[in-house]
């Protein structure tokens, strides 16, 4: 059993020569499920005390456990799995919570969305992360994995995406609410989105005016969706401000982006911020665009081809 010191050192402590470090305020729950157990460890269940030995074994009761703005992180171990059946099971609604993902590859704590086409994962809270998990979709044409609504500072990072089975799929990664600057910060990064289906939309459907929205760093393996952005979709008189959208890896084999775009689509001409080192596999050889017309973004050094084998041509083309 592990020694428990809740109230810390106040001169700090090392520990074989290495400095421990306290790097957040809050407190620190544990979530498992997993059937293997270490020597005196309790299997996972919410009337556990949620320390490492004594998990929770749910997501949504550890959540009710945190006190807002407190810095309190919940660390999910390895092998932890969730099945989330409706709209309404799942909401992250204590603000300032970080949701911390163990383990390496299928290790990592697993979130199924299932039942119905509205499973959702809601967010309602500024300020909350979650990191390295996997989330799939077992029931066809999911909305949306998160639904977020006043929920400022969400952050993507580090997870998976992906489907369960040939038409078990997500429409959409995240769907925002249409209250302008609900959504403010936004942060999806370093995430990886497999969805072969040909249902499949865009990452992020914004549905509202949002300022500081990133979306970076990310690889997409996208089915066939002719005029579909694989990024962002932003709703009809809506706009971004102050987006950083870059660094991002999209496969998609789309013969048609006249109208839709490949990357983002607008009807909004006075957006703002930049897209830029965006690497794009599609097929269209004829009229290829990244992002909508005129939508008022910077758009810099973006690589992208319709044939397949042929190496990326900037796209669109530099400023003479």
């Amino acid at each position: 059993m592990m020694s428990n010191y809740p109230g810390g050192f106040a001169n700090g402590v090392s520990i074989r020569d290495v400095p421990i470090i306290n790097t957040h305020p809050g407190k620190v729950y544990w979530l498992s499920n997993a059937t293997t157990l270490q020597v005196r460890q309790r299997g996972g269940s919410d009337g556990n005390k949620g320390t490492y030995d004594s998990p929770f074994s749910t997501l949504a009761y550890a959540v009710t456990q945190c006190v807002a703005n407190r810095g309190d992180v919940i660390m999910v171990k390895p092998g932890h799995t969730e099945t989330i059946s409706s709209a309404t099971a799942l909401t992250l609604s204590v603000a300032g919570v970080a949701i911390i993902g163990l383990g390496i590859g299928s290790n990592r704590p697993t979130f199924t969305l299932a039942t119905a086409a509205t499973a959702t994962i809601n967010v309602t809270a500024a300020n909350v992360a979650i990191k390295n998990c996997i989330f799939t979709a077992n029931y066809a044409d999911i909305v949306s994995f998160f639904t977020i609504t006043t929920a400022k500072n969400f952050t993507l990072e580090g997870n998976l995406f992906k489907a369960t089975a040939t038409n078990m799929n997500s429409l959409y990664v995240v769907d925002t609410n249409a209250t302008s600057n609900d959504c403010d910060g936004l942060s999806i990064i370093g995430n990886k989105w497999i969805e072969p289906d040909t249902a499949t939309l865009s990452m992020v459907k914004m549905d509202g005016t949002n300022d500081n929205v990133t979306i970076s760093g990310n690889l997409l393996t996208l089915g066939v969706n002719n005029n579909k952005a694989s990024l962002a979709a932003i709703a009809t008189g809506k706009i971004l401000t102050s987006a950083n959208i870059s660094g991002n890896r999209v496969y998609r084999l789309n013969a048609d982006t006249s109208t839709g775009a490949i990357l983002v689509t607008t009807d909004g001409s006075t957006n703002t911020g930049l897209i830029f080192d965006n690497y794009v596999q599609h097929a269209d050889v004829a009229a290829e665009i990244l992002v909508t017309a005129s939508a008022g973004f910077g758009v810099f050094q973006n690589f992208a081809s319709g044939v397949a084998g042929a190496s990326g041509y900037l796209l669109p083309a530099a400023d003479s």
